[in-house]
């Protein structure tokens, strides 16, 4: 029904239609580049823009596959980098969480639909993939809505927490998300899953 009521535009097609390394040509690249904090694009890119909004507000799970390939060639060489100096046999992987009330209102959280993809791609077992592991305990308003950096840390503060330590204790943990503006949102997801316990934390965001 609602791609009777909101057809696909010539240009999201053209985006479905490009493989993963095609898009990796035309898309400009992120300049976040932290130790703990990466991102694939720049949101400034209309094409960017596109493709965050196909998944976030449409669940377009074409356009998040293609994604999810990129991401997980990001995940097995940060895997293969930090072997260098800690070993790790497996990743725990975790969607950025969202509250219920989101959720209901969306159908999905955008988050999912990416990390879900990304494993698929997991053929040798290296990803162990907890949904739910990392949840919202309480509803914040859109970081859109806040003004000031102390709002936007007022207002996600102590917002997330991890059901199971023991799950994510002592584990190298990325982190899934489509896009990451102040950094306010990652912060508050790192210092539940620190608290938890996680080894390593990596968050990998789609766009910047």
């Amino acid at each position: 029904m609602s791609e009777f009521l909101y057809p696909t535009s010539a240009q999201v097609l053209k985006l479905e239609n490009l493989r993963p390394d095609e898009l990796l040509n035309i898309l400009p690249r992120s300049t976040l580049g932290e130790r703990d904090t990466l991102a694939l694009f720049s949101y400034q890119d209309p094409l960017v823009k596109e493709i965050i909004w196909e998944i976030k507000y449409k669940g377009n799970r074409t356009l998040a596959k293609s994604v999810a390939t990129l991401l997980y060639d990001v995940i097995m060489d940060e895997l293969q980098e930090r072997n260098v100096f800690e070993k790790y046999e497996t990743v725990t992987l975790l969607p950025m969480p969202t509250s219920d009330q989101r959720r209901l209102e969306r159908g999905w959280n955008q988050a999912e639909i990416l990390t879900s993809a990304v494993k698929a791609l997991d053929a040798g077992g290296r990803l162990q993939y907890l949904p739910r592991e990392l949840i919202k305990v309480r509803y914040t308003e859109s970081q859109t809505k806040t003004t000031t950096k102390k709002e936007r840390l007022a207002n996600l503060q102590d917002s997330m927490q991890v059901q199971n330590p023991a799950m994510v204790s002592g584990q190298f943990v990325v982190l899934i998300d489509d896009v990451t503006t102040t950094g306010a949102t990652l912060n508050e997801a790192k210092r539940a899953l620190h608290l938890a316990g996680a080894r390593s934390v990596l968050c990998i965001a789609v766009a910047h």
